[in-house]
């Protein structure tokens, strides 16, 4: 049982696996679960522009999508864990999102990593690594992978 987790979500399907693994591994009570949601920094929005329109008065729609697809994963997931006796953060992130994982972890001095892991086939792999697999290779603390896609 672990007592500061960080819970890496991509908001597919899988998510709800990760995040009931998640809570099932944490310390009733006493853990805390960073939800962390990443999305590519080319379509973050800066930093004031929480309304959807930026700083220099242009809107950035798909900025504006990804941020609010990564805001409404990030209430799912925390919802989800509502009434398990956790407390819960979450983080929204812009970058790589191996890079993001391991420095969050670091940063959070988290005890492990519970995150998700999709079936590539070589071909996909080899042209987009495996994000689970960066952070498997390079993380200072275990990292529980689910597996599973759907019910």
């Amino acid at each position: 049982m672990f007592n500061i987790l960080l819970v890496p979500l991509d908001g597919s399907a899988q998510s709800v696996y990760v995040v009931d693994l998640a809570s099932r591994v944490a310390v009733p009570g006493t853990a805390t679960v960073h939800l962390l949601c990443v999305v590519d920094p080319s379509y973050a929005l800066p930093p004031g522009s929480e309304n959807g329109v930026a700083p220099d008065g242009l809107t950035y729609p798909p900025a504006q999508a990804q941020t609010s697809f990564a805001r409404s994963v990030l209430a799912a997931a925390a919802a989800q864990l509502a009434d398990r006796n956790l407390t819960v953060e979450q983080h929204f992130c812009a970058g790589n999102p191996a890079d993001v994982v391991i420095e969050q972890a670091r940063l959070l001095t988290a005890e492990v990593i519970v995150m998700g892991h999709h079936h590539l086939s070589r071909l996909r792999r080899w042209a987009n690594p495996s994000t689970s697999g960066e952070v498997i290779d390079r993380s200072s603390c275990p990292v529980l992978i689910e597996t599973r896609d759907k019910g």
